[in-house]
């Protein structure tokens, strides 16, 4: 196809993100147009053919009922048939069809019930996998007719006519819920779907928490959790045998040990602690071998003894996939004790160690619970507290402006201060989880390729592995942001004074924005790289003014080239920001 697909988000009043898809001519890439003109609505859709592969020697009926009345519903109407156009030509493009569901939008079909974009994705997969359509028609209804209800899709396919009645519900031009029955299946044929239990998203409990219909992960936030005769941990654990079974960051342990030590006196829990490495390039199979060779020696009763990982985001992902291998899965919670590790990796359920490339060998695997406490901050590296901002800035660059207002007024002081004692600190975090539990709460299992919180990690992953993984995540992330929000400069996506106002803010705060040597081929290549990580689209969020993201399958080594020379011009002003080796948390006398 000549088109160019072109994502255009904006932040609804629930302030979560809105991805509406058109299909522009590649002259008219980046601006939005409506999905027909009026012309062509007026003239009615009753044979508006979509374009597809010529094979019709069967068709599979659709029928849809819109609830929701007007020109939002019909035309979010049309944005649906748009993205099972897509989707059907091209199943990696189901991404952009579950875009237009609500984050914990539903589908209900013959019993079985779809809760959240990640099991949205897994019902649209099957469907098209299973019905093989080669077409879509859109049939029976002009604008009018759609606006009290009536839509009529043909799928085309070799299988047989079937006739399948959809019953979508509206909410700010999201698809909140969506009705699916087969009316009529073809003589002889089975039926296109099967019924099964139903499984539902559990509203009680924790107000943080993950759940996506297969697993639960509970987020507390609690202070001072090793204090002596705090039972906490021991009763949210259920730590019904007499003991506690640790693997704790080595820096971790040297600070506090001997407190844990007293803690698990003082509430009756024999402590077991396996002491390991934490830093990135130590997330290794070395480190992940060792730490099979301990749960070993530990031996942890198959399920009423978890496993708690303490440490930053390095620690608890080795750790997590250590437990996730171990007698193919033995329960685990984690404590994460960086600002990355409580702001970032204490949502996602992904756990790995670095091999062959970042990430490269790993499992999703959720822990029971996440303890969240900021007393630990209070000891970490000004360096290592720098890297979690940049994970937060990453969060306010594409999903929510009021973490960018509040780093604007508040960040020097609270990275001065370690994010300890203050209502910002506390704000700052809570906006932080909650936004990596909006993005990617309803879909742990990264089913869904189009994800606002994957802004920062586009040329990271080559980054990190180049200074062999010397670098903090943060800082990689930091440098990733800066310069993909020079690319979306040059598209035309992020005003130039918004960038102006970006750059220095992070000068402000001395987050790095590049690394001694760098050139723009590493970016280049870093771009290829992730795009086979991403399906073999490039998939890249950018922020689309500060706090709203847009996604783009394209940029070109002009862009990168304009970039870089944009990025150069400002590093000559602002040397401090620069990275170097001599920055590591490896080099002689880092903290």
């Amino acid at each position: 196809s000549s088109g160019v697909l072109c994502l255009l988000p904006w932040r609804m009043a629930s302030c979560r993100l809105l991805l509406s898809l058109a299909v522009l001519p590649p002259a008219a890439a980046l601006h939005a147009v409506p999905l027909l003109t009026n012309a062509q609505r007026r003239a009615g859709l009753r044979h508006l053919q979509l374009d597809g592969p010529a094979r019709r020697s069967s068709v599979i009926q659709a029928v849809a009922s819109v609830p929701e009345r007007g020109e939002t519903s019909s035309s979010t109407a049309l944005d649906l048939i748009s993205a099972i156009k897509l989707a059907v030509e091209d199943r990696r493009r189901v991404d952009e069809l579950v875009t237009l569901f609500d984050y914990s939008g539903t589908i209900d079909v013959n019993g079985q019930h779809y809760a959240g974009q990640g099991a949205v994705k897994r019902f649209f997969s099957a469907f098209l996998l299973d019905g093989r359509f080669t077409d879509v028609t859109l049939l029976g209804g002009d604008e009018a007719a759609m606006a009290k209800g009536d839509l009529t899709l043909l799928f085309a396919a070799d299988a047989g006519s079937r006739e399948i009645m959809l019953r979508p519900t509206f909410c700010g031009g999201l698809v909140q819920s969506l009705d699916v029955r087969e009316v009529k299946a073809p003589p002889g044929a089975q039926p296109l779907f099967s019924g099964a239990e139903t499984t539902d998203i559990d509203e009680n409990g924790p107000a943080w928490e993950t759940f996506d219909g297969r697993v639960r992960q509970r987020i507390w936030r609690r202070t001072d959790l090793f204090a002596e005769g705090n039972t906490f941990l021991k009763d949210t654990m259920e730590l019904s045998t007499d003991r506690a079974i640790m693997v704790v960051d080595q820096t971790v342990w040297e600070l506090y040990g001997t407190k844990m030590e007293r803690w698990a006196e003082s509430v009756d829990l024999r402590l077991d602690a396996v002491v390991a490495p934490g830093n990135e390039d130590q997330k290794t199979m070395e480190t992940f071998c060792f730490l099979l060779d301990e749960l070993k020696r530990v031996d942890p009763l198959r399920r009423s003894e978890p496993v708690l990982a303490i440490g930053g985001g390095v620690l608890t992902d080795t750790a997590g996939f250590a437990c996730a291998c171990w007698r193919r899965g033995i329960p685990w919670c984690r404590l994460p004790t960086t600002l990355l590790g409580m702001v970032d990796a204490s949502v996602g359920i992904k756990v790995a160690i670095n091999y062959h490339r970042k990430n490269g060998v790993g499992h999703f695997f959720s822990p029971l619970h996440t303890f969240i406490d900021s007393s630990f901050l209070g000891t970490v590296s000004l360096p290592d507290i720098r890297s979690g901002v940049g994970e937060i800035m990453k969060a306010a660059l594409v999903h929510d402006r009021r973490l960018w207002s509040l780093m604007q007024r508040h960040g020097t002081r609270l990275i001065d201060e370690r994010f300890q004692d203050s209502d910002e600190a506390d704000a700052i975090i809570k906006l932080s989880v909650d936004a990596m539990l909006e993005c990617i709460g309803p879909d742990l299992w990264e089913e869904a390729l189009l994800r606002p919180m994957d802004f920062g990690h586009s040329f990271s992953r080559t980054l990190e592995a180049d200074e062999r993984f010397q670098l903090r995540h943060g800082e990689a992330v930091a440098i990733d942001c800066v310069f993909s929000s020079l690319i979306a400069e040059q598209k035309g996506l992020l005003p130039t004074n918004e960038a102006e106002e970006l750059l220095a803010l992070y000068a402000t705060l001395g987050l790095p924005c590049s690394i001694a040597g760098i050139t723009a081929e590493t970016y280049k290549r870093a771009r290829d790289e992730i795009t086979v990580h991403r399906d073999g689209l490039l998939r890249a969020p950018l922020p689309a003014g500060i706090g709203a993201c847009k996604y783009v399958d394209e940029i070109t080594d002009a862009e990168i080239d304009a970039a870089f020379t944009r990025l150069e011009t400002f590093m000559r002003s602002n040397p401090q920001v620069l990275w170097d080796p001599s920055k590591s948390f490896n080099a002689p006398g880092a903290l």
